[in-house]
């Protein structure tokens, strides 16, 4: 999940629920409100029905009905239970059922005088009175049906403008933030588009004070930082590299000129050998070091063109056949019927990356064969490089393209430990991977070389 959408969900979620706590605030501040506005309707109807009994010492239904006949309180459902001082039922207008009331509320009201409680769907109020010298017990339940809909309605028209509101908010927000985060969507292609030949140009902000414009600049002085370390880098490797270059071809060349000295002994020849390929391996390394500091090179780029895979990898095997004559090819080809075998590359460093696998194979081969098969489909090319030979460790099979790394199987055998690494870096140069596998059962080691392709690129 990126920046934007964090950002956008938390403040949608943290305005949610501060906007559904003051919906549920407004809600319960109004329910409260209607109870108690509820409550003071039912104090006044028994205050009222306290003024009947004074005036009506004789009370009966009819006069009750008479005296409230205009008497407007809004009550649904309304039911009055009158009791004596014995708590004896002395009045009620319940109709058509078991009139019944609570003992025990009404044995605290000499003592509390009042008390409110809820029964059934009813609100109920019992109050204590003393009219005319003597005890009343008045009972009086309601519904507060207006007051219950009012609820209702304000809930509804409540949860709907949460729903909207929230919906609204989430896509303000993301929207909001979508578009006060241009400058650091710019701000990383333009990051994105650096690499070493672009390591001095800095990166372009046109804000001035606000975070992102103090993040460019933090950056830009990194880069430059970045640059001068990478061409004081590559310039010691570049230039030592070179200089080395001379010195060991003129070792090699008289000691080649020694050896061929008739007076020598057969011991020193065999000293002259050894030197010979310790030179040769030395001269190796320096153009693998050379080689490996120009791939960050852009220039490197603009000498690819379409190349045929094929051709490369024969003259490959050519030039690793001169120094290993008996290493065999087994050529295959499959996939598609027609295939181009053609790839978008620089056949230089191709062919590098091929006589280094070669080399690795006629090195490490216990039959002295590589077998090359390609597999081209529609979008892709595959190459796979397979030999036999001494299985590797699960470590060795992990480290294979790390730098100056050796298998246990190398012992014998002289090399930089640099081969593996420049065949990757080279296929990561041209967007390509390389992967290795191993057939326990077979002794097979198969490096795996993809390639994609671009049926409509235009060369």
């Amino acid at each position: 999940m990126n920046l934007k959408k964090k950002i956008a969900i938390s403040f949608s979620i943290a305005f949610s629920v501060l906007f559904g706590i003051a919906m549920l605030i407004i809600y319960y501040a109004s329910f409260d409100f209607r109870k108690d506005q509820f409550r003071q309707r039912l104090i006044d109807k028994l205050d009222n029905i306290s003024h009947y009994i004074a005036s009506n010492p004789y009370f009966n239904r009819q006069s009750y009905k008479n005296y409230f006949h205009d008497d407007e309180d809004g009550l649904f459902y309304e039911d009055v239970i009158i009791l004596d001082k014995n708590k004896q039922l002395v009045f009620s207008t319940v109709k058509d059922q078991t009139i019944t009331w609570n003992a025990s509320i009404v044995n605290r009201l000499t003592q509390e005088k009042q008390i409110f409680y809820y029964q059934d769907q009813y609100e109920t109020l019992a109050k204590y009175y003393r009219i005319n010298g003597l005890p009343y017990y008045i009972i009086v339940k309601a519904q507060d049906y207006s007051g219950n809909e009012k609820m209702d309605h304000l809930a509804l028209v409540l949860t709907i403008l949460f729903v909207l509101s929230a919906v609204l908010v989430w896509v303000f927000s993301y929207n909001l933030i979508q578009r006060l985060l241009i400058p650091l969507d710019k701000l990383k292609d333009n990051i994105t588009q650096i690499n070493a030949s672009k390591l001095t140009k800095p990166v372009e902000y046109t804000g001035h004070t606000d975070e992102i414009a103090v993040l460019t600049r933090a950056f830009n002085t990194m880069l430059l930082r970045l640059s001068a370390a990478f061409e004081s880098q590559k310039e010691f490797n570049s230039s030592a590299s070179h200089e080395l270059r001379t010195p060991l071809a003129r070792m090699s060349f008289q000691l080649e000129n020694l050896y061929h000295q008739n007076q020598l002994s057969e011991d020193v020849k065999q000293v002259l050998r050894n030197i010979s390929k310790e030179t040769l391996h030395l001269s190796e390394v320096t153009d693998s070091l050379m080689l490996l500091s120009k791939f960050d090179s852009e220039r490197l780029k603009m000498t690819y063109k379409e190349e045929r895979i094929d051709e490369i990898i024969f003259m490959a095997y050519e030039k690793v056949a001169k120094v290993f004559p008996d290493l065999q090819l087994d050529f295959s080809i499959s996939g598609i019927e027609d295939p181009k075998l053609s790839i978008f590359c620089s056949a230089q460093l191709i062919e590098i990356a091929f006589v280094n696998l070669f080399k690795n194979a006629a090195l490490y081969s216990d039959t002295r064969e590589v077998k090359v098969m390609i597999v081209e489909s529609t979008w892709e090319l595959k190459v796979l490089v397979s030999n036999t030979g001494p299985a590797l460790s699960t470590i060795d099979q992990k480290r294979i393209f790390d730098a100056f790394s050796r298998g246990e199987n190398a012992s014998e055998t002289t090399g930089s430990g640099l081969g593996l690494r420049i065949v990757q870096r080279i296929m990561q140069s041209h967007q390509a991977t390389i992967a290795y596998q191993a057939d326990l059962k077979q002794s097979t080691h198969t490096f795996v070389l993809l390639f994609k392709l671009f049926p409509n690129r235009k060369v």
